[in-house]
């Protein structure tokens, strides 16, 4: 019995091995990455952003406030430009290029963030 109980542990943990390592290198290594945003009175939040290069990025934004002009989200060198109604999650999809800085906002520049492209 103590056998098959040692036996039974190295098979489970040998799987467990096996999972983890798919889960780490598996769909979220190429899948898209997502990044949960909020438009609240005091902006984007987060504001700024890590993103890899080559690889989709879904930001999921959700307008909480009616109280800035941050109605839209423009990113325009990745020619995005979407609307956001307030209380419910828009979901934006694009797939950054190249290293570097992009920049997104309001239509009117005035409530912006950045999102670094590693």
């Amino acid at each position: 019995m103590k056998r098959n109980g040692i036996v039974l542990s190295w098979i489970l943990a040998a799987a467990g091995a096996a999972l983890l390592a798919w889960g780490c290198a598996g769909p979220s290594a190429s899948g898209p990455q997502a990044v949960k945003v909020a438009v609240t009175d005091r902006g984007f939040e987060p504001r700024d952003i890590n993103v890899q290069e080559g690889r989709p990025v879904t930001l999921l934004v959700t307008r909480k406030t009616d109280a800035t002009c941050a109605k839209e989200l423009v990113i325009a060198d990745a020619g995005v430009r979407q609307e956001l109604p307030l209380g419910r999650e828009v979901a934006i999809t694009f797939t950054p290029e190249k290293r570097g800085t992009l920049h997104y906002a309001c239509p009117m520049g005035m409530v912006s963030g950045t999102l670094h492209v590693q």
